[in-house]
């Protein structure tokens, strides 16, 4: 246990140091340094916490990869070496599908600006152009600008297109 908790507070000064590199744009959450803690969840070696840590980047990142968590999983039968494999495939399918959706999110824009680019000189303007297609989508009574961007599978970044037009409903 005196291991585990030495290991413990030395990540945590290594994340602060981290951290007061550049304060204003990094953030990091700490590991918890009470013994109490750690034992009460059965985590009193570092290989305990490996284990625990490779379990839950599995179990939370199944959903990054394919849509729900991995609940599935017996994560006590499996040896250290499965755990460390099915994080390396699960890593991989992350990155499969932050490239899908990469190009979905590129693709949506593209169809949206050729949306405005063909409403524009009908109506007048951009803002207008945007209107009439929220509005053919069904989505000019939204109130909530994000929903609109998640409907059109559009970047939240764009949220602050649509704020001006929801706020006049």
């Amino acid at each position: 246990m005196k291991q585990l908790i030495k290991e413990i507070k030395a990540r945590n000064i290594k994340t602060k140091a981290w951290v007061a590199e550049d304060p204003k744009n990094r953030w990091a959450g700490l590991y918890i340094e009470d013994e109490a803690h750690w034992q009460e969840r059965g985590i009193t070696t570092l290989d305990a916490l490996e284990r625990d840590e490779l379990a839950t980047y599995i179990y939370e990142g199944h959903k990054d990869a394919f849509g729900v968590k991995g609940r599935h999983y017996d994560f006590e039968a499996m040896s250290l070496q499965e755990l460390k494999d099915e994080a390396d495939y699960i890593s991989r399918s992350v990155d499969e599908q932050m490239k899908v959706e990469a190009k979905m999110e590129k693709e949506a824009i593209e169809r949206f600006e050729a949306g405005v680019k063909e409403y524009e000189p009908m109506a007048g303007s951009r803002e207008d152009a945007i209107r009439w297609l929220i509005q053919a989508e069904g989505l000019d009574k939204e109130y909530d600008a994000g929903y609109i961007c998640w409907n059109l599978g559009l970047p939240y970044s764009m949220e602050k297109i649509f704020e001006p037009l929801i706020a006049r409903n």
